[in-house]
């Protein structure tokens, strides 16, 4: 458990990739295979199961580049851990909200729901 706490706080920063290209995130994580669909409205979006979830990158149709990430947990212990890891770092706005302050000026919004009909937490990443 020590090893996943003390890699936790640059989870979000390195895999929420916000303001990347799809070719830039696969390069990042060229051992991953990765999926690619559309929304209902037609934005495109990739996803991959990681070492502490499915991330799900959504793109700006005009730019091309991550607007929106979403990680989907559905084990309790890396949930505990990664909340844990947020409250000590970024932020608290509320026991399921963080603002995490980047080098560069950048600002990532962090907020945690639960899916009821999927049964998993979600983390969502947005600027």
């Amino acid at each position: 458990m020590f090893l996943f706490i003390v890699f936790l706080p640059i989870l979000s920063n390195a895999q929420a990739h916000l303001g990347s290209t799809e070719s830039e995130i696969k390069q990042l994580h060229s051992d991953k295979t990765f999926e690619t669909d559309y929304t209902d409205d037609g934005t495109k979006y990739i996803s991959a199961f990681m070492n502490y979830g499915t991330f799900v990158y959504y793109f700006d149709k005009e730019s091309g580049l991550t607007y929106y990430c979403m990680q989907l947990i559905d084990e309790i212990p890396y949930l505990n851990g990664q909340v844990e890891a947020y409250n000590k770092k970024y932020v608290i706005i509320s026991d399921t909200k963080w603002k995490a302050y980047l080098e560069g000026g950048g600002i990532l919004n962090i907020e945690l729901t639960y899916n009821e009909e999927n049964k998993l937490y979600v983390f969502s990443y947005k600027n």
